[in-house]
């Protein structure tokens, strides 16, 4: 075994929340009932991958976390010196080692880029850790799932991309029609009112335009079909 694919074992990302759980909290909240095991299943699956895409984000700006170190509950952090791809990544600590490059590729077309919702997730960890009711766990995963990027050049307040892939398991388009889907469903006011907001960036986005292009139909109300198959 190489050096650089035994550095690799140790890189392990949390996965993103299926489709049909998420389908199911928002059915309950409608009926006013809350699935205590559900909704920490799916609290906790959100918050470790915000935790990851947050851990990324870090990498990418120069400070790698050891994840040898983190599954044996221990903070080591090691600088990049360099931007080049060859750069040897090497824990002072337990002495894992890849390079920047193969740590890149373990992430790499993974939903995992923190993009423009920097923020959101941050925000979601904060949320869900303060979160002692049902009510309020539900309200923090209805707000980051329904986030959205946003253009960090020439316009900043666009809405660009819905942070919601990074969290949903499914292609894009798919993410995007669950999302329109969920907003059929009669829920709270407070849901309701995330809902718009999420309707209201999703117009306001060039999203519209490019589902009609793809030929993907917004179907709202058929997020009360449940499916375990997503």
């Amino acid at each position: 075994m190489t050096e650089d694919s035994d550095g690799r074992v140790d890189v392990r990302w949390s996965p993103r929340v299926p489709k049909w759980k998420l389908r199911r909290l928002y059915q309950l909240e409608a009926q006013g009932l809350y699935d205590d095991g559900l909704l920490d299943d799916v609290g906790w699956t959100l918050y470790l991958r915000c935790r990851d895409i947050l851990i990324i984000h870090d990498a990418l700006n120069g400070t790698v976390k050891c994840p040898r170190c983190a599954r044996a509950r221990q903070v080591s952090l090691i600088s990049r010196r360099t931007r080049a791809r060859e750069e040897e990544l090497h824990c002072p600590v337990c002495g894992w080692q890849l390079t920047w490059y193969e740590y890149h590729k373990t992430f790499k077309r993974e939903q995992l880029n923190p993009g423009g919702a920097v923020e959101a997730f941050a925000a979601f960890l904060r949320d869900f850790d303060a979160a002692r009711t049902p009510q309020t766990k539900m309200l923090a995963i209805d707000r980051v799932i329904h986030a959205f990027h946003y253009s960090m050049r020439a316009q900043p307040d666009l809405p660009t991309r819905p942070a919601g892939v990074n969290l949903i398991v499914g292609k894009l388009t798919d993410v995007v029609q669950f999302l329109d889907e969920l907003s059929g469903i009669e829920n709270s006011p407070a849901i309701q009112q995330t809902d718009t907001a999420w309707r209201a960036n999703f117009t306001a986005s060039w999203w519209p335009e490019f589902l009609d292009h793809a030929g993907v139909t917004i179907n709202q109300g058929s997020a009360n079909q449940e499916s375990a198959n997503d």
